[in-house]
């Protein structure tokens, strides 16, 4: 799943699905035992272990495509660099829960994570962030974000503020934004009238990763879980934004 995630005081969207109008899965659908993929999807045959990944790199800022950009799948030797429209293409990605590693001259990158190929059909769009949009997101808090350091976003659907979140490595406190996208340090979430909210960790050191990460929903109002297998672990890398997610519901 994929949500809105409020960074540096800009509205982003990590990938086109729920939270923006798209339910993430093409316009081909996946391939039937034995079948092939519709249009811009995955082939292969039924039972198969990898599939063919494509996508985008853009800038959060404006959705500019990045050419030149890297793709890695962690944990493999996988790689792409994108063409002039920001595309590229990774072959034999593992099907499964993948993180998805870009990185870009001039700009901070990004882990994000895809069930493959469930929610990669049709194309995935990554995202880097430009270095001055760091700066001035550092400017604002203020404190100094070293690009030896990696960032965590703990990104929210379904909040209703309050909720929070902790991950299993330093960092400096903990920040949210206001309704304002204004940068607020504090432990507790902000959440926007629709329901999304984020808890960003800066600071933290890509020696300690993998890291884990826990949420808690608001007391007596909402109940919260990683949106991700229990016990996966997440990559901390050096210039590089971590994104972490979470689910809430009403609590009963």
């Amino acid at each position: 799943m994929r949500m809105q995630a409020k960074m540096f005081g800009i509205v982003l969207c990590a990938l086109a699905a729920a939270a923006c109008g798209d339910n993430g899965n093409g316009t081909g659908g996946t391939a039937g035992s034995g079948g092939t993929a519709g249009t811009g999807g995955t082939a292969g045959t039924g039972g198969a272990s990898t599939s063919t990944v494509t996508g985008t790199v853009v800038e959060d800022e404006d959705f500019m495509a990045i050419a030149g950009a890297t793709v890695a799948v962690n944990g493999t030797s996988i790689t792409a660099t994108t063409n002039g429209a920001g595309e590229f293409t990774l072959e034999n990605v593992p099907n499964g829960e993948v993180f998805f590693i870009t990185s870009a001259a001039g700009h901070w990158g990004t882990v994000d994570f895809y069930d493959v190929p469930g929610e990669t059909v049709g194309g995935i769009e990554l995202l880097v962030i430009a270095d001055g949009a760091i700066d001035a997101f550092a400017a604002a808090i203020p404190r100094t974000l070293d690009p030896n350091d990696g960032i965590v976003d703990i990104t929210y659907e379904g909040a209703a503020s309050g909720e929070t979140g902790t991950i299993s490595a330093s960092s400096d406190a903990a920040l949210t934004f206001d309704i304002d996208d204004s940068p607020v340090v504090q432990d507790t979430v902000i959440a926007d009238s629709g329901g999304f909210a984020d808890l960003v960790f800066t600071s933290v050191d890509p020696a300690q990763g993998p890291i884990t990460a826990t949420v808690t929903g608001a007391s007596g109002v909402t109940v919260c879980e990683i949106d991700q297998s229990p016990g996966t672990t997440y990559p901390i890398i050096a210039k590089t934004l971590t994104f972490v997610y979470a689910v809430c519901a009403p609590a009963p």
